[in-house]
């Protein structure tokens, strides 16, 4: 039952498939259809498509698991009468609980089994996709490894030990993988249509073989822009104006988006609708640091730990939305984070369910800005006019918005910004410095300027004929002439522009 795993790693959290899990009933018989793509949009109009899969599932018969908090655990190598319930079922062949390692000779506390009653067990060699719509997908088998994770477990070995019922139940499964660079070959394969799978039926085996079939309906799913939108039906694109797409256009620096969390820190978006978002439909949000991952939003209740769970902010009555908002002063400048979206889909016709899945993620940057830095820099209730960037608030020659780069105060005429080259000793070189405030992302440019007479002033450009730009990157921009002070003076400045 490795489906748990897979979800896992594409759906954070969540996890629509149907799987052995505490406090859960599940049908006895569920197939599972989910085609899955990751996107990291990278600009107004991109993405890098990062991977997925074609996962495939179909179980009969279940075993409904209990909570045993007697030794901590759920499972025991013996029956344990102090479990309130009573470790009750022993596992002769499979694995139980899905996590990849085989569980016989273990006892689970479980109630209520019941075992396949359609499809047979431990016979992957019998299963194959008996047709789908046409794609590049390879028949008859579709190019599906099916694992088999059937097991077989003996209940109410405490209480009636002798007598005890073996209760087979299966459950296969197979997953066919595209990676970051396949995405076409993804598209081509997986197209909406109806797909019907031919499964052993129950009693067949490979010298007398019945079958038993099941059909599983995808539908359209939205992808990411410049995604599949504007192809033909036969290449299973959807329509023009379906493709995932954010809006905050004036946003994106790079690959990346730059917000000053003091202000505002909203998304929008389009590719939403009534034709992307069914019923059943849901939309989970979360903000993620960059480097572990760890969730960053929702917060954590207090009491809860941390469940490490994105918020649902669609379906489920909530509507389709077109984008979110965390406001002002949720997080401070300077963190790196990832934002993601996760759709589930969960369309069930009979016994099949289209459980398709799309992470769409993009990264952001919190950065400092004058407009930001105004609010807790001067006191509450000066006048707009004063704490304009153009403006010198405490008359000490350099104006608010230079001292926000230049990282001195404002409102402190004794602190002054430090605008003083030095000469190397041995070449008599001009040398400038100048520190970059942290955090400031592409809103604030610094140009550094040099005169001869204090009139006519030169941005130093890259091939300037007497000046060199050392290095200009986020921490610094450092200036070097190319001949000694005795020749070129240094006169030199800072000039400062928001962008």
């Amino acid at each position: 039952m490795n489906i748990a795993k897979s979800t896992a790693l594409l759906a954070g959290a969540y996890s629509l498939t149907a799987i052995l899990a505490h406090g859960q009933f599940l049908n006895t018989l569920d197939l599972t259809f989910s085609d899955r793509k990751e996107f990291k949009m990278i600009g107004p109009e991109d993405s890098a498509y990062q991977g997925g899969e074609l996962f495939t599932r179909v179980f009969d018969g279940n075993a409904f698991i209990l909570g045993c908090a007697a030794n901590g655990g759920i499972f025991y190598t013996t029956p344990n009468i102090t479990c309130p319930s009573g470790t009750t079922g022993l596992v002769t062949q499979g694995d139980f609980d899905g996590d990849g390692v085989r569980d016989i000779g273990l006892y689970f506390s479980v109630t209520q089994p019941v075992p396949a009653r359609n499809i047979e067990p431990f016979q992957t060699g019998l299963v194959e996709l008996y047709s789908a719509p046409p794609s590049d997908l390879p028949r008859p088998l579709g190019g599906f490894n099916w694992i088999d994770n059937s097991t077989v477990i003996f209940f109410d070995l405490i209480n009636d030990p002798v007598n005890g019922v073996g209760y087979e139940l299966t459950d296969y499964e197979s997953t066919r993988t595209y990676l970051p660079n396949e995405l076409e070959r993804h598209r081509d394969e997986v197209v909406p249509g109806s797909y019907i799978f031919k499964f052993p039926a129950l009693g067949s085996n490979e010298e007398n073989p019945a079958n038993f079939f099941m059909n599983a309906a995808h539908r359209e799913m939205v992808e990411a822009v410049p995604g599949p939108g504007g192809r033909n039906v036969s290449s299973g694109g959807i329509s023009v104006g379906n493709d995932f797409r954010l809006l905050n256009d004036d946003r994106w620096n790079g690959e990346l988006m730059e917000f000053d969390p003091r202000i505002v820190f909203d998304f929008t978006w389009e590719g939403f609708n009534p034709q992307t978002f069914l019923a059943g439909d849901r939309l989970f949000f979360s903000v993620r640091d960059r480097d572990s991952g760890d969730i960053r939003f929702p917060p954590i209740p207090l009491g809860v730990g941390n469940p490490e769970l994105p918020q649902l902010i669609g379906g489920l009555g909530l509507g389709i939305p077109t984008g979110y908002e965390l406001g002002p002063d949720f997080f401070p400048p300077g963190l790196e984070l990832s934002v993601e979206l996760e759709f589930l889909r969960e369309q069930p016709v009979g016994d099949a369910v289209d459980r398709s899945f799309r992470l769409f993620r993009w990264d952001v940057n919190l950065i400092d800005t004058y407009n930001g830095f105004v609010g807790g820099a001067f006191p509450p209730g000066t006048l707009d006019n004063l704490t304009s960037p153009e403006v010198d608030f405490d008359g000490d020659g350099f104006t608010n918005l230079e001292e926000f780069g230049l990282q001195t105060d404002p409102l402190d005429p004794a602190d002054v910004p430090n605008i003083t080259p030095v000469l190397d000793p041995f070449t008599q070189q001009c040398i400038l410095d100048i520190p970059k405030r942290p955090s400031i992302g592409a809103r604030l440019d610094y140009f550094v300027q040099y005169s001869s007479d204090f009139e006519t002033w030169v941005t130093i450009e890259p091939g300037d004929p007497n000046f060199f730009i050392v290095f200009d990157n986020e921490q610094l921009i450092s200036v070097l002439s190319r001949r000694p002070a005795t020749v070129n003076p240094c006169f030199l400045r800072v000039q400062l522009e928001q962008n």
